[in-house]
């Protein structure tokens, strides 16, 4: 495989189709949504609640309503999370359908590329499902299984001597490294299902076949090539890692230049000025809009690269349009 071509053609598939980025941006949006774990280290007393009429009510009367607000919440975010999810599968399979059409020569719009996405949603859904439902069980069965067998043992252990400490010990050990050896077991398992799923993804959407035919033809596929395989994915490895660093370079700078001022007006116990409070704003937008624009590129980009190179390992490729 011709890599250098491979990643100048994915270049110019996104690069020259703006709206490729957009379907990047809608996809990542659907990866989820990130906590950004902003704490306030402000201190309350009891004392500071006493003003506040809805908490000197009786429990019992307050209870149904918070536990009213806490079930809406919840739904609302079981609801948001299932949209944003539909969101995802849609767009990447847009994705996948727009880059081989538009390596091609082909015209593809934004419209045209969610459509396509949008009619193998359900093929989409039953692959996520099946694969990553399938990890997330041998997951939870692990967990469960080390939890019996621990607790068993240490009972055990605990009505058998005064020994028990010695053979506790031993057993502490010998269960550390057994979960060693799993948890390695694992993360390769999840790498496998990973990349399982990106090339059963275009198996679906480019050969137009079903949920187990596609996991089937993915396999293949990267049965028969898999030197090709690891080497892409090493290469998106370290491209990855690249896009982080460039990310960081950003961010450290920008951050520092919006939000520095007002930190060290806060931590001097001064009052923010109407300039600290514009800086922090406008630069939050800042970081905002170009840490998504990088990340979108970055996605669409990657998505490409893995769909070209399954047209080329698979010899699927279309017909250029003159």
């Amino acid at each position: 495989m011709d890599y250098g071509n491979l990643l100048n053609r994915s270049w110019r598939v996104v690069w020259e189709h703006k709206f490729m980025i957009v379907l990047g941006f809608l996809a990542a949006l659907g990866s989820g949504l990130g906590n950004n774990g902003n704490n306030l280290n402000y201190q309350l007393d009891g004392s500071e609640f006493d003003s506040i009429p809805f908490l000197q009510q009786d429990p019992a009367a307050i209870l149904p309503i918070i536990g009213a607000w806490v079930g809406g919440l919840l739904c609302f975010g079981v609801i948001l999370g299932i949209a944003l999810w539909l969101l995802r599968l849609t767009t990447e399979a847009g994705m996948i359908d727009a880059a081989s059409r538009l390596d091609a020569g082909q015209k593809v719009t934004f419209g045209e590329a969610m459509s396509a996405g949008w009619g193998k949603i359900w093929s989409m859904i039953g692959l996520n499902l099946l694969l990553f439902g399938t990890l997330v069980l041998i997951i939870i069965a692990i967990v469960v299984f080390f939890g019996l067998t621990i607790g068993a043992s240490i009972a055990s252990a605990a009505s058998s001597s005064s020994e028990a400490g010695g053979i506790l010990a031993a057993l502490g050990a010998g269960f550390a490294a057994i979960l060693c050896c799993v948890i390695c077991g694992l993360v390769l398992l999840v790498i496998l299902i990973s990349v399982l799923h990106t090339f059963a993804q275009r198996a679906i959407v480019l050969e137009n076949l079903g949920v187990i035919d596609g996991i089937r033809r993915g396999w293949n596929v990267i049965r028969d090539n898999l030197g090709e395989v690891i080497i892409l994915l090493l290469l998106f490895l370290l491209l990855g890692f690249l896009v982080g660093a460039i990310i960081t370079a950003i961010f450290i700078p920008l951050g520092a230049l919006s939000f520095g001022p007002s930190a060290v007006r806060l931590f001097s116990g001064e009052a923010l000025s109407g300039l600290d409070i514009f800086l922090m704003v406008v630069g939050g937008m800042a970081l905002l809009v170009i840490v998504a624009a990088i990340r979108s590129f970055y996605v669409a980009f990657r998505s490409s690269a893995f769909t070209l190179a399954f047209q080329d390992l698979t010899d699927k490729k279309l017909p250029a349009v003159e």
